[in-house]
């Protein structure tokens, strides 16, 4: 009933943004996108894969912990591919069981994508607040009152500091899960809750080596924000390219540099899975009303900022069945579990 119910608020937003874009307008514009933009757009998106797995390998390596390349980046794909079809993106804290194929002990794996996580929110976060300074500076007040106000507040800056809550809030659980003795404590009972704990395989256990793992991981900060930081911004050119490819010229790199952590942190919603539907407001509202991009482009640079994620993390679509079905036997055969 739930995931129904998820499903129904994504369809009810999505339709009402394509009803407000207009499908003629959406088919117009896709019709006359320019694809040679693409595939710089997609190797974008690729080399940011590539370093995240830089990224996750050099903190393992911390741990003691060598990794294969190859099967990281199919793993890291697979991590992606369930955060993309999760509510609140939260799929992705399932990535230590695709890693689970290379030995990496949970404890390592899970200790390391949580560090990396807090990091990477925080960065967002100065991200998001760079970008509503960046749109109050450019932007005339006349345009910010096209949003109207709640409670006196104008919409548009409670939507954005909405995401920039979101994003402060998810690095704070994240760090407390890192860095907290005590809230350690209480993930452990959560953690070891009956069903929970057959659902994801025993993926939350050995806590006492989780806490020994993340003080490790403390060390790798430096290391995680200069790659992330990296990452943003070649995210800022594969949303420029793709700007490009539909005609949208009024935006400079920096615009999308700014403005991307700003409204994929409303992906972070867990209403829809992976907040489809607020993400795709968030970037309509801002391109149309506030910098002056025409709905039928805008509508179509929401969509296909989303496909085009989608499209390249079917690439994890094979170690998610390898890993599953390797899960689902060991659940079978207790006593050809492999302990690590």
């Amino acid at each position: 009933m739930r995931i129904l119910l998820q499903l129904v608020v994504m369809v009810a937003i999505l339709g009402g943004l394509i009803w407000y874009v207009g499908v003629s307008a959406l088919v117009t514009t896709l019709s006359q996108m320019k694809l040679w933009y693409l595939p710089p757009a997609f190797l974008a998106y690729f080399t940011i894969n590539l370093l995240f797995v830089v990224r996750l390998r050099r903190v393992l390596r911390r741990e003691g912990v060598e990794t294969s390349f190859g099967r990281t980046l199919l793993a890291q794909y697979a991590g992606m591919l369930t955060s993309d079809v999760t509510p609140g993106r939260s799929g992705y804290i399932l990535t230590p069981i695709y890693l689970r194929d290379q030995n990496i002990p949970t404890s390592k794996s899970l200790s390391s994508i949580l560090g990396i996580q807090t990091i990477e929110f925080l960065v967002k976060v100065a991200g998001g607040i760079g970008a509503v300074v960046f749109l109050l500076k450019i932007v005339p007040a006349t345009k910010w009152s096209l949003f109207g106000s709640i409670a006196g507040i104008n919409t548009g800056v409670l939507v954005a500091g909405l995401g920039i809550a979101l994003m402060l809030a998810g690095a704070s659980i994240l760090a407390a899960f890192s860095w907290s003795q005590r809230a350690i404590s209480i993930f452990d009972r959560i953690a070891n809750w009956r069903f929970l704990k057959r659902f994801t395989g025993g993926l939350m256990g050995r806590l006492e080596e989780y806490k020994e793992s993340a003080q490790k991981t403390r060390g790798a900060i430096p290391e995680i924000t200069l790659l992330t930081f990296v990452c943003w911004v070649i995210k800022g050119f594969e949303w420029y390219f793709l700007g490009l490819a539909l005609g949208i010229t009024q935006i400079p790199w920096i615009g999308y540099f700014l403005i991307h952590p700003l409204v994929t942190a409303l992906a972070f919603i867990p209403l829809t899975p992976a907040g489809a539907g607020f993400q795709e407001f968030g970037i309509i509202g801002i391109f149309t009303i506030l910098l002056g991009v025409a709905a039928g482009p805008a509508g179509a640079f929401a969509l296909l900022a989303r496909g085009l994620l989608v499209f390249e993390d079917i690439a994890g679509v094979p170690q998610i069945a390898k890993s599953t079905s390797g899960l689902v036997f060991a659940q079978k055969s207790p006593d050809l579990r492999v302990e690590h």
